[in-house]
């Protein structure tokens, strides 16, 4: 029956099921992306990065710190298809990750050169939206004890 179909409609009929794949695959990463955020979050605050990819190499990082900016948790998705789910990542620059300071990372990224900023660039928005983060929670915190004066 398919057979007897003309061209066109072969043509739409697979474009048609490409996208209800490329949709329902779309949904899925989003209810995965949604719990990792809410998992992630309960370790400490969170740094989100992405780097877009041409093709093959984008990524999401996500890095969860406590308020003195020691790592509790990372987690990447890394992956050239809709199936790509996060997954926990130890080391980052030979080192390990849980246990050690952003500072530690941010002194590394902070001296990179535009090519290895670009290539790390999920890592460097992500610990970047962390020191943003825990910079603004001093700020509070001095600013309250200034009011308690």
């Amino acid at each position: 029956m398919f057979s007897e179909l003309p061209v066109i409609s072969k043509v739409l009929f697979v474009v048609f099921a490409a996208f209800l794949l490329q949709a329902l695959g779309g949904y899925y990463q989003i209810k995965n992306y949604r719990k990792t955020v809410r998992e992630i979050h309960r370790l400490g605050n969170v740094g989100i990065g992405q780097k877009k990819g041409k093709f093959f190499n984008g990524n999401i990082v996500m890095i969860a710190a406590d308020g003195e900016g020691v790592i509790k948790g990372v987690m990447i998705l890394d992956g050239i298809s809709f199936l790509a789910k996060f997954h926990p990542v130890e080391k980052l620059f030979e080192k390990e990750l849980v246990g050690n300071s952003i500072y530690t990372f941010l002194e590394i990224t902070d001296e990179f050169d535009k090519k290895m900023r670009k290539k790390y660039l999920g890592w460097v928005r992500a610990l970047e939206a962390l020191r943003m983060r825990l910079d603004a929670d001093l700020d509070e915190e001095d600013g309250e004890e200034e009011e308690n004066s």
